[in-house]
């Protein structure tokens, strides 16, 4: 086998991996949406940035307007999973900005753009 067989070879299968691994992490996703919808509304928001690291936020609120739970996804690569965002659990919609300034920058603007109506 030469080098560039062998190259083919090599993107293949790295190709192959990344659409596996892409595949768990929307099912990972997924299964945390399916949960988090049970337990009220939902809203997602992300992060608008090209280069940056992309910042994803999934909140669910009850008919009272408090959250009852939030998971944020950032990352660069496919292993990035949802963990929870605790310092938004039991908040009340609309958020003030002291809650707001709490947040890292990413995190902030994936929130806000959670609850603006479009």
């Amino acid at each position: 086998m030469d080098a560039i067989n062998l190259l083919i070879v090599f993107a293949l299968v790295a190709w192959g991996l990344q659409i596996g691994l892409g595949f768990f992490q929307v099912r990972a996703f997924n299964r945390m949406l399916q949960d988090m919808s049970l337990k009220g509304s939902v809203k997602i928001g992300r992060t608008a940035s090209r280069w940056r690291p992309r910042t994803l936020v999934v909140l669910a609120h009850d008919a009272n307007g408090v959250i009852v739970d939030a998971k944020i996804m950032r990352g660069l690569t496919i292993f990035a999973r949802p963990q929870t965002l605790d310092t938004l659990v039991h908040a009340r919609i609309p958020l003030t900005e002291r809650q707001l300034a709490e947040l890292a920058p990413p995190v902030r603007e994936a929130v806000t753009c959670a609850l603006s109506i479009k």
